[in-house]
């Protein structure tokens, strides 16, 4: 801890003092500090926590926002320097030990008293062996009975296992199993944060299996996962092919944020399902994914990520059927269009339904050849053109040859564009020549 929130928390502890308030660390800061893990947020509670919080914010002219005003459960967050912040939360009972009882997992549901954590004092009050179980790495639910005063914990346990690759209890998953159907209680939208948040870890095959097998992934993405063991390795294949992009594509190794990752995942376990994905209905252009996107809208997921997820898995659907071995520059270029900012999630999603083999250069395995191939085309001629400036642009060709916008302006800038990838022009006067051409000028 620094020395200017040491400072801040002493003050905070006179003021608490004077009004005989006892303040706790508890929750994720107390778990973090006996892993001696750096700390930036500081979780509190006690008596009218919240109340004392906005007092103590006023009186230092800091920041403060009320989190939850629910009666006995109000939160204060008092806004620090360099992203830090303060959480003062209600006590949930009379006592700190009744509020430990009500926390959801054993290293969760320790508790210390704020004079004695500043004084750097071992006295931790834990009542369920919170810290044998930090030291074991187990994630343990306090009682069975936690899961149904709030679902969301059942997908924080996995979220918590993977976060910090810890097992979780047996006992503890009897209960997830047993409340399951319960989740459909949950905000959609909390449940979907902790989706994310738990598929933005590494190696989490395990978990997702233990997840499925407790049937709570399905109450979550109900109408998916036929044929388990097959999704499964699928998942697995991806998690290996994103934990080793720079191996497996040595030349333009593509690069996925957290989020991307995260997504991503998501995406490998509802792309067999949807029906309207079928051979027929991709020859027709038919992309639609109504099972997903009607999924993903009820967990309240962002347009933009039902976005990500469906173009991901439409693309992947498209690449198994148009990618070959013997693909020429042309039909790269038409892949790479319909693609488009998904082109590399589609063309992972493609490569983890099939087999890995020893070698982990794409370029070595014929079947796996062409995702090289195309991504090679894309990062190599199709993008760096896109990032130029256009030999000519639309306001060009309405000044230049007299036209009007229109739907055919459109298709010159598009076969200029695409000439312009191929190699087949390299100068404006060759663009020119060539919308001159198109417009029969």
């Amino acid at each position: 801890m620094d020395i200017q929130t040491r400072s801040i928390l002493s003050e905070l502890l006179n003021l608490a003092s004077h009004q005989k308030v006892k303040l706790f660390v508890v929750g994720g800061t107390l778990r973090d500090h006996i892993m001696h893990k750096n700390i930036s947020d500081i979780d509190l509670t006690g008596t009218n926590a919240a109340e004392l919080g906005i007092h103590f914010a006023r009186s230092l002219n800091l920041r403060h926002i009320s989190l939850d005003k629910t009666p006995g459960r109000s939160t204060t967050r008092i806004i620090l320097p360099q992203q830090k912040h303060f959480d003062l939360t209600d006590m949930q009972g009379k006592t700190i030990k009744e509020d430990l009882e009500k926390r959801d997992f054993t290293i969760n549901a320790m508790g210390q008293e704020l004079s004695e954590h500043l004084s750097n004092k071992k006295t931790i009050i834990d009542l369920y062996n919170g810290k044998k179980d930090l030291n074991n790495s187990i994630i343990r639910a306090t009682s069975k009975s936690v899961f149904q005063a709030d679902p969301l914990r059942m997908v924080r346990a996995f979220r918590f296992a993977a976060k910090m690759n810890f097992s979780i209890d047996e006992e503890t998953l009897q209960g997830i199993s047993l409340y399951r159907k319960n989740i459909s209680t949950a905000a959609g939208e909390r449940v979907w944060q902790e989706l994310l948040s738990f598929f933005e870890a590494d190696d989490t095959g395990v978990l997702i299996d233990l997840m499925q097998k407790s049937k709570l992934l399905s109450c979550i993405l109900p109408e998916f996962f036929i044929d388990w063991e097959e999704i499964l390795t699928s998942y697995k294949r991806l998690e290996n092919i994103i934990s080793n992009l720079v191996l497996y594509f040595p030349r333009h190794t593509p690069t996925l944020n957290p989020s991307e990752r995260a997504l991503l995942k998501l995406s490998v376990l509802l792309k067999e399902t949807d029906k309207a994905l079928s051979i027929e209905n991709i020859n027709r252009k038919n992309y639609g994914t109504p099972n997903t996107f009607n999924t993903l809208n009820a967990l309240k997921a962002s347009n933009n990520e039902i976005a990500f997820i469906c173009k991901a898995i439409q693309n992947s659907h498209v690449f198994s059927i148009s990618l070959s071995s013997n693909l020429n520059n042309s039909s790269l270029y038409d892949l790479c269009v319909i693609g488009g900012d998904q082109l590399v999630a589609g063309l992972l999603l493609k490569a983890c339904s099939l087999p890995i083999l020893d070698s982990f250069e794409f370029s070595k395995h014929e079947k796996l050849y062409s995702c090289t191939q195309l991504l090679e085309f894309y990062f190599g001629s199709y993008l760096p053109v896109l990032g130029e400036k256009a030999l000519l642009n639309g306001n060009d060709v309405i000044r230049i040859f007299n036209i009007s916008p229109s739907p055919a302006l459109g298709n010159v800038l598009q076969s200029i564009q695409r000439a312009q990838v191929l190699g087949e022009i390299k100068t404006s006067k060759e663009a020119k020549d060539l919308a001159e051409k198109l417009l029969k000028l």
